[in-house]
């Protein structure tokens, strides 16, 4: 049988261990570096499933080809990305399988290889999904042009991006709380 302290510990175990998560999370959003992020094009079709907007960026799709990088990824395996910014966006300026070295004016982000197809990569990073108001999905499709949808993403020194911002035309979209409704 349990007694009282054996319970309150068992209890809490799953609660702080969410808490270190969360904490996780709210440490990047709060003090990460922020970068400009393009999305790229995603079937309409695909866009939306309940309450979130489903993103895919043009860092996502990497030619080797065209890049510096160690040896060759396989599905499955963690990529890390040196991006800095160019012009407006920030882009990728190598990639490998280990954290790089950073030069002035770069942050890393770390990613899952999806795919690997000749000299291509499909990446997943984490990023890739942006919760909206019950409801307000539909409205944002009406008013998104995927040729200027763009993310503001907080990167930490341990390369996880965590989704600060939906731009669309460079304004973020908002949601009023009027009433109990959001409008």
């Amino acid at each position: 049988m349990m007694d009282k302290k054996q319970f309150i510990l068992v209890v809490s175990i799953p609660a702080i261990v969410i808490l270190v998560f969360l904490g996780i999370k709210l440490f990047t959003y709060s003090f990460g570096q922020e970068i400009l992020l393009e999305t790229a094009p995603v079937d309409p079709r695909d866009l939306f499933r309940g309450d979130y907007v489903a993103l895919s960026y043009k860092i996502s799709r990497i030619d080797l080809s065209s890049l510096p990088h160690d040896t060759n990824f396989s599905s499955g395996q963690t990529i890390y990305a040196s991006l800095s910014k160019k012009e407006k966006f920030w882009t990728i300026d190598s990639v490998s399988h280990s954290k790089p070295s950073l030069e002035m004016n770069q942050v890393c982000m770390k990613g899952k290889v999806i795919n690997s197809f000749e000299n291509q990569l499909f990446i997943e990073w984490g990023i890739e999904s942006y919760f909206v108001p019950e409801g307000k999905g539909v409205l944002i499709e009406s008013q998104r042009d995927v040729k200027n949808t763009s993310v503001i993403v907080s990167v930490d020194s341990t390369c996880c991006p965590v989704l600060k911002e939906l731009l669309i035309n460079d304004k973020p979209i908002e949601f009023e709380y009027e009433s109990n409704n959001f409008v």
